[in-house]
């Protein structure tokens, strides 16, 4: 591995970097705000039977997945992506994020307050087994709140709130019905068991962290597709027909998932090699827009954040955390970020909810309002001055207060922000070096910590967003890593994930949210449009939003020549 560091001379000043954003009268491309907000999800839709039979659909990916376990806590956007294609899928949603369960797995669900808990029953159906012959009962469900409910601490989570707040799983009326019994009344109750997992892999916490490391295990899967090669070393992953489906089967022949970084997938697709790629910036879509192919835009479900690892020695003072945020113009970034394109952003005020969703709520208030001078000035304060002739500030040690920010991709437009970030905070007398790292090493990177700084992406998988506010801001927890908390915190996060309604939800997730941000250690910096351009005639897949189809509804059908915007 290489440490690549970016020096002065190769940053861009802050003015040069607003002005190269703003530059000249270039065309503008995409969607502009109001368009994208009015929008959920986009793609050519097409019922069952218009899918023609046959095809095959390639896919790229970042990296295949050395972890497969989606519930594990080094798990990332890539593994629940593969495990999509041939795991069971519980929860589907439709263009407006609302939830229904599988058919194929579940017949039936109903919920009630039984004595001031939350109690759902599920009737499953008894067609459906993993492909080992496991049946698909209760037992499932019981397993995968025992493993995952975080009270067993050998299994590495990335999430328990939504499980811990089970008291119990018992069998219903017969092996085929489970009843969950929470120990409160639970809103989002919706958002559990929309992934199960195969008895064996709750079996033990052993199992379940290291048993599906660089193995799929197929033969645990149970959907219309089974994993028939899988190699994380080469970046390929194919999925075919599962002859042991009980649903309708699959139209396509065969799924193959390539392994592509930097701008590699998009040569791919030009070069009709792969059949999708996101187009969500001007260079991109400046380069298939006239391909006649169909352009999607959607809401995105992630967001960019930067976090400040509290841990680390040059980061424990509370006010050289909060000068850091006060140094991030974050109207720049976003101008660096969407430069040529109609889309311009909102100043995203929180790490939970978008702005379009109900209950959204700035809150990050004043540690998002750029203000430099007030940024050098707690710097003054908290012992680290800047020297006349000196670019960077020091201690009364005479060390520099010098930060490291790991990078896992090279493209044109990432580069362009780190460069800002690096401007912005030289700006105030702190110096940033970027050390390049492999896409495949982020899990570990971020399992550990091992940085000052990271800017990465959270990815709402459903939206019943606060819902996962505990899996943000409770201690102990694995997502994000600041390292930062407290018990008031944590008692905020657990009386808004058990409120005896969604508003009361959002009105505590908002206070516990306000409370964790005061501590500086996590900043919302932007969210924007997924934009993705498809092959004609793919149909139920492009910028799907919250939605989640079936995996069998994926496919080909005939479809009219795109326009040079895209549809």
């Amino acid at each position: 591995m290489n440490r690549v560091v970016k020096t002065a001379t190769a940053v861009l000043s802050v003015a040069a970097l607003v002005a190269m954003a703003g530059c000249g009268a270039e065309e503008k491309l995409g969607k502009t705000n109001d368009e994208v907000k009015k929008t959920t999800a986009d793609y050519l839709h097409a019922s069952y039977e218009d899918l023609k039979d046959g095809g095959t659909l390639t896919l790229p990916i970042e990296t295949v997945p050395e972890q497969m376990n989606v519930f594990q806590a080094t798990a990332t956007l890539d593994t629940m992506n593969m495990w999509y294609w041939y795991n069971p899928v519980i929860s589907l949603f439709d263009d407006e994020g609302v939830w229904q369960a599988n058919p194929d797995y579940v017949t039936k669900v109903e919920d009630k307050v039984v004595d001031g808990k939350t109690v759902v029953t599920y009737d499953l159906n008894e067609k459906a087994k993993f492909n080992d012959g496991t049946p698909f009962d209760w037992k499932v469900w019981e397993g995968t709140w025992k493993a995952g409910s975080g009270e067993d601490k050998a299994y590495q989570l990335g999430d328990t709130s939504g499980y811990a707040a089970v008291e119990k799983v018992e069998r219903g009326a017969n092996d085929f019905q489970a009843v969950v019994t929470y120990k409160k009344t639970f809103p989002w109750w919706k958002k559990n068991f929309g992934f199960v997992m195969h008895p064996a892999l709750a079996a033990s916490g052993e199992a379940f962290n290291t048993t599906y490391v660089n193995n799929p295990h197929p033969e645990w899967g149970a959907g219309p597709f089974k994993a028939t090669e899988y190699d994380s070393k080469a970046g390929k992953f194919i999925f075919e027909p599962n002859e042991k489906w009980w649903g309708k089967p699959t139209k396509l022949e065969k799924v193959v998932v390539r392994a592509l970084e930097g701008n590699a997938d998009l040569n791919a697709f030009r070069n009709k090699e792969i059949d999708l790629v996101a187009v969500g910036n001007k260079n991109r879509l400046s380069q298939v827009k006239d391909d006649n192919v169909p352009i999607y835009t959607g809401q995105s479900l992630g967001e960019t954040a930067l976090t400040l690892n509290s841990k680390r020695p040059l980061l424990g003072d509370i006010k050289v955390r909060k000068a850091l945020m006060l140094a991030v113009d974050r109207q720049t970034i976003m101008d660096v970020r969407f430069q040529g394109m109609n889309y311009k952003g909102d100043l995203l005020g929180s790490l939970i909810l978008k702005p379009t969703q109900p209950g959204y709520e700035d809150n990050l208030g004043d540690l998002g309002k750029f203000d430099a001078e007030a940024a050098k000035k707690l710097l003054d304060e908290a012992g680290w001055k800047l020297q006349e002739g000196k670019e960077f500030r020091t201690n009364d040690k005479g060390e520099e207060l010098e930060l490291m920010m790991p990078s896992f991709g090279t493209t044109e437009t990432l580069t362009a922000i780190y460069n800002t970030l690096m401007a912005l905070w030289k700006n105030v007398g702190v110096k940033l070096n970027i050390e390049q790292k492999k896409p495949a090493d982020y899990p570990q990177i971020m399992a550990n910590a091992e940085f000052d700084v990271m800017m990465n992406g959270y990815y709402a998988d459903n939206p019943f967003a606060m819902g996962d506010i505990c899996q943000f801001y409770e201690q102990g927890q694995n997502l994000t890593k600041s390292g930062l908390g407290s018990e008031e915190i944590d008692k905020l996060c657990n009386e808004s994930i058990t409120a005896k309604d969604e508003a009361e939800a959002l009105k505590l997730g908002n206070e516990t949210e306000k409370k964790a941000l005061e501590m500086a250690g996590m900043m919302p910096v932007m969210s924007g449009p997924a934009m993705v351009a498809t092959k004609p005639g793919l149909a139920n897949r492009g910028a799907m939003g919250f939605a989640r189809l079936a995996p069998e509804l994926i496919g080909w059908t005939d479809a009219p020549a795109a326009s040079p915007e895209g549809k």
